[in-house]
């Protein structure tokens, strides 16, 4: 509805200058040796080494010597938390993407070279592929750019614009050098370009059937093997993964597998045959068999990040857990078998809670894992083994997390020892087409739990998720509110209140104009009524007011909801919108205080807002998510670090 009879406010913005001690950072919370971009190279001399990246608050580059084992470069890639991609160039250095940069490391050298921006816009560099005379070529988001950086003249686009017309990842590349073309795998509805590097044109060569899903993730060009060169690669989404083998010779799809580790694949020296990671086993794939069927012959641990066949012929691999193996590549015996000493890294935190053992519960960015801290004792600890979390809540002593991809549900009892070996954190079930479960709250009367979502890379419309504590079962309730997404959820007067944005999963694209509320029944399982809010695309961060009436954000303003009259009754413009953003998720968070204000963070600024008085108060910049503590502190992040605001006289 539009608004209605709600108080207008004048604003008096002000900076807090207090001479108290209010703000006390806590320090990093959540800690992962999480590698991401790997590669095997060799020296002038023939010494080979690995270099891997890990995320963190920044990311590091680290080096290892293969045959002793030890670490001979740590260096820290400034301006990047990670790198999903490395390549060794024709000259034999190494270039890693980066958060719209891309960096270069040659051999023996004690730092790393930041080449700056590759593309204006251009958030992050997803896939990187070495060319002649020591040309890179890389794929970028969001605009599904595909650029060419030479190390005379530097950094040009060569796509002419999106590789694939509406969408904005370039998730993976393969060059075939010969035949002068680059291919391009596109997402977040799948896609795979042939981009002729002489002539600029585009060709779509995937299937009608593969465009169904998101994303071409990896990709490698194997050339010069019995009956044609071959592009390997690697389809992904949410309900769907395999492996498919083309024949550029002959210009069809001959091979389905299943998920291949790309990274890992590599052309056996002087054989017909290539080698890779796939789900824990090593394989070997011969060219020479008329039916082409991978051959398991080794058992790993971890995915496989980067593979290599060393001077002797065998087999090395560099897996995600930290394995470096030496494997024959004839019988499969396992040679060697080292850990690497990967240093772990602060990563950023992307939620927090305050838990039922009265810890503040931190999850972790990409590379998942937990830490809690105690305000009591200042003490942290770690919990590992969970991935990215983008919302947590509990129910009496019990925690539940709902975990990206594939929209995840466990829970943990606090009482007792967390061993994800032993199902204390419990996998409880995946909401089917959904990847981001970032409301969740209980319902004691209802004696459930309650989850929206955010669907699939490409798609619209995300679920109501229904958990019955006692029994497990999960009811799902898929496109309650048509092409929508649930991002907040709250229990206000015994009633379920939901708010909507028009997003969906990255890449795709809005249907709807206005994102709503809704009241939703647990019994009836329907909602009840829904009312947009003007023209915003999104409501989320939903509240209890310090009046206790319904509170929240519609994109960046904040407002008061008379649930009863279902009109607006107070609204507060923080921050404006220019243009319409890829999307909106969890916006504004906000906490009512004891002492009668809201607390809430917005566009990065931490705010106090008096709802008598009606001023507006800005604390901080560079704050983001909030929660409020039994002792009635304020806590909220800064990158990697928790930070702590206590009111005062408090």
């Amino acid at each position: 509805m539009r608004f209605s009879k709600f108080l207008t406010t004048t604003l008096f913005i002000i900076l807090c200058c207090s001479s108290h001690a209010q703000f006390v950072n806590h320090g990093p919370q959540v800690f992962a040796a999480a590698i991401q971009g790997s590669k095997f190279i060799k020296d002038a001399e023939g010494k080979e080494y690995v270099f891997t990246v890990v995320r963190g608050m920044p990311a590091t580059l680290v080096g290892f010597e293969l045959t002793n084992k030890q670490m001979v470069f740590e260096g820290k890639l400034h301006g990047t938390d990670g790198a999903w991609d490395m390549e060794v160039s024709s000259d034999n250095k190494i270039y890693i993407s980066g958060n719209g940069q891309m960096y270069r490391y040659e051999l023996g050298a004690d730092k790393i070279i930041s080449l700056g921006e590759a593309l204006s816009g251009q958030k992050v560099i997803w896939d990187l592929v070495a060319g002649k005379n020591g040309k890179i070529y890389g794929g970028t988001y969001p605009d599904c750019l595909v650029f060419e950086y030479d190390p005379v003249t530097g950094f040009r686009e060569i796509s002419n614009g999106a590789l694939q017309e509406k969408e904005n990842y370039v998730r993976s590349l393969a060059l075939d050098e010969k035949n002068n073309i680059l291919y391009g795998g596109v997402g977040s509805h799948a896609g795979l370009i042939a981009l002729d590097l002489k002539s600029g044109s585009k060709t779509q060569i995937l299937t009608q059937q593969d465009m169904q899903h998101e994303f071409v993730y990896d990709m490698e060009f194997v050339e010069g093997v019995k009956g044609g060169d071959r592009l390997f690669g690697w389809i992904n989404s949410a309900n769907h993964l395999e492996s498919f083998i083309y024949n550029v010779k002959a210009k069809k799809y001959e091979a389905r597998l299943s998920s291949i580790e790309i990274k890992s694949l590599t052309r056996r020296t002087g054989k017909e045959q290539v080698l890779y990671a796939s789900e824990g086993k090593v394989y070997r794939l011969s060219f020479k068999d008329k039916i082409i069927a991978p051959i398991a012959i080794a058992e790993i641990h971890g995915r496989g990040r980067a593979g290599y066949i060393d001077h002797k012929g065998n087999y090395k691999l560099l897996t995600s857990t930290h394995h470096l193996y030496t494997i024959d590549p004839d019988n499969g015996n396992i040679l060697e078998d080292t850990m690497l000493a990967i240093p772990k890294s602060p990563i950023s935190i992307q939620t927090i809670f305050w838990g039922p053992d009265n810890r503040v519960w931190s999850a972790g960015y990409l590379a998942g894992q937990h830490g809690t801290f105690d305000p009591q004792t200042n003490q942290h600890e770690d919990f590992p083994g969970l991935h990215q979390t983008e919302g947590m809540n509990n129910f009496g002593d019990t925690l539940y997390f709902g975990i990206y991809t594939k929209a995840l549900i466990y829970s943990y009892d606090v009482t007792k020892p967390w061993s994800a070996n032993t199902s204390n954190p419990k996998f409880i079930g995946a909401v089917k087409d959904q990847d981001r479960p970032f409301a969740v709250i209980p319902s004691k009367s209802n004696n459930m739990m309650l989850f929206g979502t955010v669907p699939a890379y490409g798609q619209l419309g995300g679920a109501m998720v229904q958990l019955n504590v006692s029994t497990e079962e999960m009811e799902i309730f898929p496109n309650i509110v048509e092409d929508q997404s649930i991002l907040s959820l709250i229990e206000i007067d015994g009633r379920i209140i939901g708010g909507t944005s028009i997003f969906g999963g990255l890449g795709g694209k809005p249907k709807a104009k206005r994102g709503v509320l809704f009241e939703w029944n647990p019994k009836s399982k329907q909602i009840l009524w829904k009312d947009s809010i003007d023209n915003f695309w999104s409501i989320t961060g939903l509240f209890k007011g310090p009046d206790g009436g319904l509170w929240g954000f519609a994109d960046g303003t904040l407002v008061k909801y008379d649930l009863n009259k279902r009109s607006v009754t107070e609204c507060i413009e923080i921050y404006k919108y220019t243009t319409m953003p890829s999307h909106i998720w969890r916006n504004g968070q906000a906490v009512s205080h004891s002492n009668g204000l809201i607390y809430f963070t917005l566009n990065d600024t931490f705010y106090s807002y008096d709802t008598k008085s009606k001023r507006l108060t800005k604390l901080r910049d560079n704050a983001t998510l909030m929660i409020i503590g039994k002792n009635n502190k304020i806590y909220f992040k800064q990158g990697t670090d928790l930070w702590s605001y206590t009111p005062e006289n408090y």
